[in-house]
């Protein structure tokens, strides 16, 4: 893939938070934001939100073109942004419009950035030498508020030209600017031939990049889960989950190595004082009391199998590395050599989080509410459940694999050994004390020697991990993962057994099917001396059907999704743009072979 179009933190893009039609500058800081007003120059909409999404449009991670489609009672509107180098093109085009709606602009200084822009006739001059004009436009000087500028059409649609060269265009300029930039972005998206793929591909890119929003108190573009989450809400201007930002990062990768990386980085900057990544990072602060899913070194690892980057690779591998070898100074309560998911005793920045209770133990799993956890007691002085994780400790094996590859890519071959044996030791305890011969397959441990009988998807996890041997990974797999009653069906994976009481509640993490457990799966049927590549591929069909489903229609990308009818507009905790939905879509894209990683 060419980097023409390599994502940036300067220049124009769609980093403003607050409405999905604007676009700002950095590092100048002018916006631009796209409203809509009444006939009679009444402002009805200034900032548009998920609630009004219709269509999520092709964007290129430079944002050289960007389209968005919303509707709002009256009408629909169609945002275009286009840009090179300084210069942007603005369109808004309302359509179907019952209520006579007219769009307009406000170009300002983006959340208090020091800059000043002055009306001087017909066109706008800003500081860092901006000058605005809006081709069959005017200045609306009623409309105009505080430090903005207000853009209104004289009639019709709405046009915008910003230029650092002071050269104003034509309509007709300034249209064919635009559609020039369409037709390279569309050509740039083009990956597939096949109608399915191409569509999975638009859907899981766009759900990333415009879920990509800029943090001014973390200084930096960050990729969110739900950029709604960052408005008004318990974390801030902008809020880091662990393993969803690693896993942004990955999506990110076959599109935009930078943004790959920027993601990367930005989840690391908020390791904690004792070395671990938290499982919040955000304006407010850090969940100092627990982590989560250990996924950053399995992710890495994938990023340079892609890239061949050995220098991102020694950049972030101490910081992983520190992360990893925090786990058994802090969740191995009993002392087994097993770890439990926890919550240590430090004052959590918000009440909802919690901090050193059952439910914040529950948190680091990423698993809120799984039956798996249901009966399980948190011990208080040791600060985790009483339950030995098959999940955790899987994951536990599969970073020390992965970081003892990064090892030997930095040159440390006696390190890379010490991973290898910490990966065989852990392997060793998983299949002696987790596995149930009887049940054929691992289950999770209470500290009393019994196991438990609810079953969730991480019981796949041995198989990332490396940590199954071939006899067991392939009885898992036939007695279990393609078991009706129990994994298999129309839509997969569902997070626990079909059989379980709790499947019917298809409410979060009780039944429903999520973007990053199924890859995690996916990757462990994936490693080849399993030989379970059919049961991949079917898989990969199967992640693909569930997550066009409501990205065709309605531009959806589901947080999680119904286990039995793969809808995700039935719940009502199911983000409709999250964007490790999008992962559902990456599992079959990667069967393509055609998405620059090793197959």
């Amino acid at each position: 893939m060419s980097d023409k179009h390599e994502f940036s933190a300067n220049g124009w893009n769609t980093f403003e938070v607050r409405s999905l039609a604007s676009v700002v500058h950095f590092p100048s800081g002018l916006e631009v934001k796209v409203g809509l007003m009444s006939p009679d120059r009444e402002v009805v909409y200034r900032e548009f939100r998920w609630q009004e999404l219709a269509r999520l449009g092709a964007h290129t991670p430079d944002c050289s073109y960007a389209s968005v489609v919303l509707q709002v009672p009256e009408c629909r509107l169609t945002v275009e942004f286009a840009s090179q180098g300084s210069n942007l093109a603005v369109r808004a085009v309302p359509t179907r419009n019952s209520g006579g709606l007219v769009p307009f602009a406000d170009v300002f200084f983006y959340r208090g950035m020091e800059g000043r822009i002055t009306c001087d006739g017909d066109k706008a001059v800003a500081d860092a030498g901006f000058t605005i004009t809006s081709p069959e436009g005017e200045i609306d000087e009623q409309l105009t508020l505080g430090d903005a500028v207000t853009f209104v059409p004289k009639e019709g649609n709405l046009l915008l030209w910003v230029s650092e060269n002071g050269a104003p265009k034509t309509a007709g300029d300034v249209e064919a600017f635009i559609d020039h930039n369409r037709k390279d972005a569309e050509d740039w998206e083009k990956r597939f031939d096949d109608h399915d793929l191409q569509t999975a591909f638009e859907g899981m890119w766009r759900s990333v990049i415009w879920n990509t929003i800029y943090a001014p108190s973390l200084g930096r573009p960050v990729t969110v889960v739900s950029r709604d989450w960052c408005v008004d809400g318990n974390y801030g201007d902008f809020v880091l989950f662990e393993w969803d930002t690693f896993f942004s990062a990955l999506q990110a990768a076959p599109a935009s190595r930078e943004l790959a990386y920027n993601n990367v980085r930005a989840v690391l900057s908020g390791v904690t004082e004792r070395g671990f990544v938290p499982s919040i990072f955000c304006e407010l602060g850090k969940s100092r009391d627990r982590s989560m899913l250990p996924v950053g070194a399995m992710i890495v690892w994938k990023l340079y199998e892609r890239f061949g980057d050995k220098e991102f690779v020694a950049e972030v591998f101490p910081k992983l590395l520190g992360w990893h070898r925090w786990w058994f100074t802090a969740r191995d309560g009993n002392g087994d050599g097993l770890l439990e998911w926890g919550s240590d005793n430090y004052p959590s920045p918000h009440p909802q989080w919690q901090a050193h209770t059952l439910q914040a133990a529950r948190y680091e799993s990423g698993l809120d509410n799984s039956p798996m956890y249901d009966d399980v007691v948190f011990d208080e002085n040791k600060c985790t459940m009483q339950l030995a994780d098959v999940g955790l400790n899987s994951a536990y094996a599969m970073d020390a694999w992965a970081l003892a590859k990064m090892a030997e890519v930095v040159g440390d071959e006696k390190l890379r050994d010490e991973l290898l044996e910490e990966h065989r030791v852990m392997s060793e305890r998983i299949n002696n004390m987790l596995w149930s011969e009887s049940d054929g397959i691992y289950l999770n441990r209470y500290w009393d020697g019994r196991f438990s009988n609810r079953r969730g998807a991480t019981l796949f996890y041995p198989l990332i991990g490396r940590v199954a041997s071939v006899d067991r990974a392939k009885r898992i797999v036939k007695e279990h993962l393609l078991n009706e009653n129990e994994f298999w069906g129309e839509h997969v994976v569902p997070s626990i057994s079909r059989d379980d009481p709790a499947y019917p509640d298809q409410e979060y993490w009780r039944g429903r099917i999520w973007g990053p457990m199924n890859w995690l799966v996916y990757e462990g049927l994936k490693v080849p001396e399993y030989g379970l590549g059919d049961v991949a591929r079917e898989m990969g069909a199967k992640c693909i059907k569930t997550f066009l489903l409501e990205w065709e229609e309605e531009s959806h990308v589901h947080e999680n999704y119904n286990g039995t009818t793969g809808e995700g507009d039935d719940a009502k905790y199911s983000e409709p743009v999250y964007f490790w939905g999008g992962l559902l879509a990456l599992i079959g894209l990667l069967e393509s072979g055609k998405m620059g990683w090793k197959k």
